[in-house]
């Protein structure tokens, strides 16, 4: 697996992938396509973000999304596995890296009834950290009861 930084050059194939994520989480999110058939974006890219595409053997198999929240501390905002990936632990190689690569305080949450999330962060997490991290039930203000991951990697 190839993890390169979301750019200029390449923000085009993020927001392609985007519509997939987008389009996968409507049925929890309740989001409906425009009349171009395109969905509105929650995490806009900008300098308070890192993104990440995530490709395996050149092809563009998924993003991460990181929010900036102080000085080695991050959120995942968006994270996304193209479903033909999935079975190939490709999320958890992602995850892993990323971690690897930006210590210090995370969280990670998931929407109500993304179960499928839920389990593969309790997993990712888990192993990363040896069992090291705190889960709770949050109220966030823009996406409500969500399940919340907090966990510290120096």
């Amino acid at each position: 697996m190839q993890i390169v930084q979301v750019q200029p050059h390449n923000e085009y194939i993020y927001l392609n992938l985007a519509q997939a994520y987008e389009a996968e989480f409507s049925a929890l999110t309740h989001k409906m396509p425009n009349a171009d058939g395109l969905f509105s974006l929650d995490t806009h890219l900008n300098d308070k973000t890192l993104a990440f595409l995530a490709y395996e053997n050149d092809v563009p198999a998924g993003f991460i999304v990181l929010a900036l929240e102080q000085v080695r501390s991050y959120e995942v905002c968006e994270f996304y596995i193209v479903p033909s990936f999935r079975l190939r632990h490709l999320g958890i190689k992602l995850a892993f890296s990323i971690w690897q690569k930006y210590p210090g305080a995370w969280v990670v949450k998931q929407i109500e009834g993304a179960d499928y999330a839920t389990t593969f962060w309790r997993k990712a997490i888990s192993e990363f950290t040896q069992g090291r991290f705190d889960e709770d039930k949050y109220l966030d203000p823009y996406w409500g009861l969500v399940t919340r991951q907090v966990f510290s990697i120096y």
